[in-house]
């Protein structure tokens, strides 16, 4: 039996392709933790990637409630297309409706997978690096002082310059969302469940 399996990015939550498995293509991707499907106009198992080299490491399988078809949750850096026409995902013709706008949220989850990597993996240098080292209260006083520059750029300063501001805090605000083991998806559930009350 084909089932069809939707294939998303596991940390940007990006939807990159629809193909199909039969049970051996499972088998295949639980034994090898890589994507394989089969081809229904070739007729057989491929693993996604055998040609282009862009491959997708499986991190979880789940089934809907019908159990007839999968949701293959992936990892898959930013830049590797998904889709045979060289675009990241099979998904950008536009049938109804005006596009949505998803860079922000993508670029924010990159944004924490580099400050993570960071504290993880520690490079000569590195600012971000710098931080961590010096612990939990030097990231939250820079975190203060950006607040303060933000506030003053916001009172007497150009657009440009708030900008910036903002942009630094934001970068802070990760820095210190990493180094508590906060991510974005438990901020943006919080903000949802409050909208949830309104």
């Amino acid at each position: 039996m084909l089932r069809p399996v939707v294939v998303q990015e596991a940390f940007t939550k990006e939807v990159l392709m629809l193909a199909y498995a039969d049970e051996e293509a499972l088998r295949l991707t639980v034994q090898t933790g890589f994507a394989h499907f089969y081809s229904r106009s070739k007729q057989r198992i491929w693993k996604k990637g055998e040609e282009s080299g862009n491959i997708m490491r499986v991190l979880q399988i789940v089934e809907d409630c019908d159990r007839d078809a999968l949701l293959y949750l992936v990892e898959f850096p930013e830049g590797r297309p998904a889709c045979h026409t060289g675009r990241r995902s099979c998904f950008f013709n536009v049938v109804h409706g005006e596009g949505v706008k998803d860079e922000v949220d993508r670029f924010l989850q990159k944004l924490y997978r580099v400050v993570e990597d960071r504290k993880n993996n520690p490079k000569e240098g590195s600012y971000t690096a710098s931080l961590f080292r010096a612990g939990l209260d030097q990231i939250l006083k820079k975190f203060g002082e950006e607040s303060i520059e933000v506030i003053l750029a916001a009172k007497h300063q150009t657009k440009e310059r708030l900008i910036s501001e903002l942009s630094d805090l934001i970068y802070h605000l990760t820095v210190l969302m990493c180094a508590q083991d906060v991510s974005w998806k438990e901020v943006a559930d919080e903000l949802k469940r409050r909208s949830r009350k309104r």
